[in-house]
C-alpha cells in the first residue's frame, strides 16, 4: 500500500536556504555599502590630512641649531655656546657599527623598506591593544624614515592623523632621499640626554670621546638612550641597570642582524659605561673670565642667533697654561694678603650642637673654594681644636664615611695669623690661643695639611677664609696686542664682574711712566735733575678759610691719621700738597730716573707743574688710558680712573717702540661652513699671492699700528723702568735675573694697588682691591700686587730664553753716574750708561764717551738692522771718520754692547780713555740721605 504525503509533511528546505541567502545577500550589501563609506570616509581623511603636507625638499635646505665652539690659542675647546648642543657631522663621518647600532635597535628592515613597515606597524598594532586598554602610550611603530618625518615636518602629537602624515611623508622621503641622508638627518637631530643633540655631541658629552674613539659597547648604549634619555642616565644606579639590560638586547639583536659576531656582542656587555662631566676642571675653571668676554665680543658683532645657533668656530688669543698660572698666582696673592688683615670670623655658629650634622648641611660655603673644607668645631683649647666634617656628596647606603674625612685637628700654630681683623686694615693682638680665634659651634672654612706621596690623607688642617679684597691679572703681548691671559677676579663662580675690563679704578703711580715719557718729549733727558722738596700750590676748586681769615694747610700723613676728618674738613683744603711715601722726607735734586725708580711724588707734581699738564694729557689720550683727563696736578700721580686692560695695553705700546696696539682676544671666527667671517691679523699684501716663486726676498708686510710716540723716547722709558726692578719699587722681581721691568702703584689709604710689569715680549698687568674702595692697611704695589706678577712671571717664563730689550736706531748710550746723572765714564764707581737721544748726553770737558745705536757716526748698531763697528770712542767720529763694521758677529743686546765698552775701557795704555780728564776733577758722587726705603709711594 502506498503512503501518500500530506502537504504538512514535506520538507522546507529550499525555502530555508532562500532565507540564508537572503540575509548574505543583505549582509553583503550592507557590508559593501559600509566599507565603500568607510573606505570614503578614510580616503577623505588621509586626503585631509595629507593634503597640506609641507614638502620634503624642505629637509635638503634643513639648517639645524648647532652649538659655537670656542679655543684657545693652543686650540684647546674651552667653551661651547647653545640653545643645544649640538655638530652636525656628515654621515660619512659616523662610524659603521654605531650606524648599524641604531639600525638594529630602532628599524631592522630600514634598508629594506620603503619609509614605513607594514609588519612592524601591524605587531606593535596587536601588542599595543592591551597598552591601550590600559591608558599607556602605544609606541614601537614608527620606522627611522617616520621618526625623520616627525621630528622635521610632522610634529610629534599622539594621534592617528599624525601617524597618517607621518607614514605619507615618509614615503615621500624615500622618493626624494637616499637611505644615508635619511639615517644622517636621524642621527644628527636626535637628543641623547645631558644637553646632547646629535650622535656626535652625545659622544662627547657622555663619553668624553670621538664617535671613532667609541667602543661598541658605548656605541650600543648611544642607540639605546634615544627612546628615553632620562630612563637611562649612567650616574643613577637604577637606570645604569636598566640601560646594561637594553644594550644587551641591542648587541643581540646586532648579532641577529649579521652585524657583529656572539664573541664581540659578549666582550661589550662586559664592558662597564662611565659618564665623564665634559668642560670641567682647572681649565676650564680657569678660563671663565675670558671666554664671558670672548661671548660679548661674538654677540656684539653677530648677534644672539648667530652665537648660540650659528655653530661658529671661535679661535681666541687665550694661552691656557698661563690661563692657569694666572688664576693660580692671582688667588694665591689676593689669600696671602688676606691673611696679613687678621681673621673676620667663621662662615656661622649654631646656637647648638643637637644635630649638628643637619645644621651643618644647611650652612652654605662660598662657592668654587678647590680642596676647601666646610668643618664644624666640635671643642676648642688653648692649643688645638676638634673638628668634624658631613660628606659633601651623599653617600650610597653600602659606603662608609672614612674617619680620616670624618675628623680633624686645628693647632695653634696653624692659626698663627688669624688675628682679630679690625678696621682699615689692621689687626689686634698676636694670637696665644686657639679657643680665642674659634669656639664650639663655629662653622669654619680649613684646608687639609699635605703629605709626601703614598701616605694617608692628614687628619691636620689650616685655617681658611675666602679674601675680602679683590682683583684682575692680564698678560699680553706688547707687539700685536693678543691678549694670553686674563683673570678678572677671585672666582667667577662668585662675582661675574670682571675686574680687568670692568673696575675703573685709579692706577697712582703706575701712571707716572707717561708724565716722565711727556717730559722727555719736552726737552728732558733721563739725566735732568728736579727738586725733590716740598710742593705746595692752591687749589682752584677749594676755598676754605677757619674763622681768623687764615688758610688752611693739609698736614702730613701721620697727622691726617692721628686725626678724625669729617667729609665737610677733607673738602677744606685750599692747598694741594703732595707728599712721598716716606712722608716728610724729600731728597733734594734727584734724576728724572730715581724718580721713577724710587716713585717720588712731590718731584712727579713739580715736573709736571714746569712742563705744564697739557702734554700728560695728550700723551695719555694717545696711550688710550684716559678718554678725557684733567688738567689738574693730582692726575699726574694717576688720580684719574682706567683699567687694567687699557693700562696693560698703554704699557704695550711704550715697551714695543711706541706703536700702539689694540687688544685682542679673538684670532679667528669661522661660520657653520667653515668659511672664515673674522681674522684680527689679516693684513693687504699685493705680493702674497704669486702664480710662480721667482725669488727674493719675503715679501714687506706693512706695519699699520699707530705710532704714539717716538721710539727712543719709548726705549728710554722702558730702560728706566728696568731700573725699577734692578734698583727700586719693583725689587722683588730681581730675583727672576732676566731683563725686566715694570712700575709699582698705589693709591690714598692703598685704596688701589698695581703693579706693572714686562718682559721683551710679555706684559703683566695686576690690580688688588677691594670692589667698594677701603683702606687696605698699609699695603702697597710693592706689597701685595708686585709679588703677584713675580709668582706668575716666574712660571710662565721658566725654560724661555733670556730675550734683551731691543734698542731702536737713534739712541745714544752715554755713561752717567746712576745716582747724580752727571756725566762719568765707563768702569767708574756707580756708573750706568744712560740712553738719550743723540746731542742730548751730558760730557765733561772734551771727553766724548759714548755708544750709539743707529744715530749715526761711531754707531755701534742696534735691533733694526745698524751696523756695528768696534767701540772707540767719539775721538775718530768726531773728526768724520765713521768706523768700519761688519755683519759678521753682531751684538744687539745691551748687555754685549756694555761688556765690549767695559772691557775696551779696562785695557792697558792711554787709548783706551782719550782726554779723560783727572779723576779728582769728576762731581762728587751723591748719596740720598736717609736711603729711602723700597717700597712704593702712595698717591696724597
Amino acid at each position: 500500500m502506498t503512503e501518500t504525503l500530506t502537504p504538512l509533511d514535506q520538507p522546507d528546505t529550499p525555502k530555508k536556504r532562500s532565507r540564508f541567502w537572503n540575509i548574505v545577500k543583505w549582509l553583503f550589501i550592507v557590508g559593501l555599502v559600509g566599507g565603500l563609506i568607510a573606505a570614503i570616509v578614510i580616503f577623505v581623511f588621509i586626503v585631509r590630512s595629507t593634503r597640506d603636507l609641507p614638502s620634503v625638499q624642505s629637509l635638503s635646505e634643513y639648517s639645524p641649531p648647532v652649538m659655537s665652539r670656542v679655543h684657545a690659542g693652543d686650540g684647546k675647546l674651552i667653551s661651547e655656546f647653545r640653545t643645544e648642543a649640538r655638530v652636525f657631522v656628515p654621515i660619512e663621518t659616523v662610524p659603521t657599527n654605531l650606524q648599524r647600532a641604531f639600525v638594529s635597535s630602532e628599524d631592522q628592515r630600514f634598508y629594506t623598506h620603503n619609509g614605513w613597515d607594514p609588519k612592524g606597524l601591524l605587531r606593535a598594532a596587536l601588542t599595543g591593544v592591551p597598552k591601550y586598554l590600559q591608558g599607556k602610550r602605544v609606541g614601537g611603530t614608527s620606522t627611522i624614515t617616520q621618526q625623520v618625518a616627525k621630528n622635521f615636518l610632522v610634529g610629534d602629537d599622539y594621534s592617528i592623523r599624525r601617524k597618517v602624515r607621518e607614514i605619507a611623508i615618509a614615503r615621500r622621503m624615500e622618493e626624494a632621499l637616499s637611505k644615508d641622508e635619511i639615517l644622517e638627518l636621524y642621527l644628527n637631530d636626535n637628543y641623547f640626554g645631558r644637553g646632547a643633540y646629535g650622535v656626535a655631541t652625545a659622544s662627547l658629552n657622555i663619553f668624553g670621546k670621538n664617535m671613532d674613539q667609541l667602543t661598541l659597547g658605548e656605541m650600543a648604549y648611544l642607540a639605546l638612550v634615544v627612546k628615553g634619555p632620562s630612563n637611562y642616565e649612567l650616574d643613577v644606579p637604577v637606570e645604569k641597570d636598566r640601560a646594561l639590560a637594553r644594550r644587551r638586547y641591542v648587541l643581540g639583536r646586532m648579532v641577529d642582524d649579521g652585524y657583529i659576531t656572539q664573541e664581540q656582542a659578549d666582550a661589550a656587555n662586559a664592558e662597564d659605561l662611565i659618564p665623564v662631566d665634559r668642560l670641567l676642571g682647572d681649565e676650564y675653571l680657569a678660563a671663565e673670565y675670558f671666554v664671558e668676554e670672548a661671548r660679548k665680543q661674538i654677540y656684539t658683532m653677530y648677534g644672539q642667533d648667530e652665537l648660540y645657533e650659528g655653530g661658529l668656530s671661535i679661535r681666541t688669543t687665550l694661552d691656557t697654561s698661563m690661563q692657569l698660572e694666572g688664576r693660580r698666582a692671582l688667588r694665591r696673592g689676593l689669600e696671602m694678603m688676606d691673611r696679613r688683615h687678621g681673621y673676620r670670623g667663621p662662615l656661622a655658629t649654631l646656637d647648638s650642637m643637637d644635630d649638628w650634622k643637619l645644621k651643618l648641611a644647611e650652612v652654605v660655603a662660598p662657592a668654587d673654594i678647590g680642596d676647601w673644607r666646610k668643618a664644624i668645631v666640635l671643642e676648642a683649647s688653648d692649643t688645638s681644636a676638634k673638628l668634624a666634617f658631613i660628606p659633601e656628596v651623599e653617600l650610597k647606603e653600602e659606603e662608609d664615611f672614612p674617619e680620616t674625612d670624618s675628623r680633624g685637628t686645628l693647632a695653634l700654630a696653624d692659626i698663627a695669623w688669624a688675628k682679630k681683623a679690625l678696621a682699615k686694615g689692621a689687626v689686634g693682638p698676636e694670637v696665644t690661643s686657639v679657643k680665642s680665634v674659634v669656639k664650639t659651634g663655629d662653622v669654619i672654612l680649613v684646608q687639609r695639611k699635605p703629605v709626601k706621596e703614598g701616605e694617608a690623607p692628614s687628619t691636620e688642617y689650616n685655617l681658611r677664609q675666602v679674601p675680602k679684597a679683590n682683583g684682575g691679572l692680564i698678560a699680553m703681548d706688547p707687539n700685536t696686542g693678543r691678549v694670553l691671559a686674563m683673570v678678572g677676579g677671585y672666582s667667577f663662580e662668585q662675582s661675574q664682574f670682571n675686574r680687568v675690563t670692568q673696575a675703573k679704578r685709579q692706577p697712582g703711580s703706575a701712571f707716572k711712566p707717561f708724565v716722565y715719557a711727556a717730559a722727555l718729549n719736552e726737552g728732558f733727558t733721563p739725566s735732568s735733575q728736579i727738586l725733590d722738596a716740598p710742593f705746595v700750590i692752591e687749589r682752584s676748586d677749594a676755598d676754605c678759610e677757619d674763622e681768623r681769615g687764615d688758610l688752611q694747610l693739609r698736614g702730613s700723613q701721620e697727622e691726617r691719621d692721628e686725626s678724625e676728618f669729617t667729609s665737610e674738613e677733607e673738602e677744606c683744603e685750599r692747598f694741594y700738597k703732595p707728599e712721598n711715601y716716606n712722608a716728610g722726607n724729600f731728597y733734594g735734586l734727584s734724576t728724572l730716573r730715581l724718580g721713577i725708580e724710587k716713585s717720588r711724588n712731590a718731584m712727579t707734581v713739580r715736573l709736571a707743574n714746569e712742563m705744564g699738564m697739557a702734554p700728560v694729557m695728550r700723551l695719555s689720550k694717545d696711550f688710550g688710558i684716559y678718554d678725557e683727563p684733567r688738567p689738574e696736578l693730582a692726575w699726574a700721580l694717576g688720580a684719574g680712573e682706567t683699567t687694567v686692560l687699557r693700562m696693560a695695553t698703554a704699557y704695550s705700546a711704550m715697551i714695543n717702540g711706541g706703536k700702539m696696539v689694540e687688544p685682542r682676544i679673538l684670532d679667528r671666527v669661522q661660520d657653520g661652513d667653515g668659511k672664515t667671517v673674522f681674522n684680527a691679523f689679516e693684513v693687504e699684501c699685493a705680493d702674497c699671492r704669486q702664480d710662480d716663486y721667482l725669488g727674493g726676498p719675503p715679501p714687506n708686510l706693512p706695519d699699520t699700528r699707530e705710532q704714539v710716540i717716538d721710539p727712543v723716547t719709548a726705549y728710554q722709558m722702558t730702560y728706566i723702568m728696568q731700573g725699577v726692578v734692578e734698583n727700586g719699587t719693583g725689587a722683588r722681581l730681581r730675583s727672576l735675573g732676566r731683563p725686566l721691568g715694570g712700575k709699582t702703584g698705589t693709591t690714598n689709604d692703598s685704596f688701589d694697588n698695581w703693579f706693572m710689569g714686562f718682559s721683551p715680549d710679555l706684559v703683566v698687568g695686576v690690580y688688588v682691591g677691594v670692589d667698594t674702595p677701603e683702606q687696605m692697611g698699609r699695603e702697597t704695589g710693592s706689597s701685595s700686587a708686585a709679588p703677584i706678577v713675580k709668582d706668575f712671571l716666574e712660571t710662565v717664563l721658566e725654560g724661555q730664553a733670556k730675550v734683551p730689550f731691543r734698542i731702536p736706531d737713534g739712541v745714544t748710550l752715554a755713561p752717567v753716574n746712576r745716582a747724580t746723572g752727571e756725566p762719568t765714564y765707563i768702569g767708574a764707581p756707580d756708573f750706568i750708561l744712560e740712553a738719550f737721544k743723540p746731542g742730548t748726553e751730558p760730557t765733561v770737558g772734551s771727553l766724548k764717551r759714548t755708544i750709539r745705536v743707529g744715530s749715526g757716526t761711531d754707531s755701534l748698531g742696534g735691533f733694526f738692522g745698524s751696523d756695528l763697528p768696534s767701540a772707540t770712542g767719539d775721538d775718530k767720529a768726531s773728526e768724520g771718520e765713521e768706523a768700519e763694521a761688519t755683519d759678521e758677529g753682531v751684538e744687539t743686546d745691551l748687555e754685549a754692547v756694555l761688556d765690549r765698552a767695559t772691557n775696551a775701557v779696562n785695557d792697558t795704555g792711554t787709548e783706551a780713555r782719550p782726554d779723560m780728564p783727572d779723576e779728582t776733577k769728576l762731581p762728587e758722587v751723591q748719596t740720598e740721605k736717609p736711603v729711602e726705603k723700597a717700597l712704593d709711594d702712595g698717591l696724597y
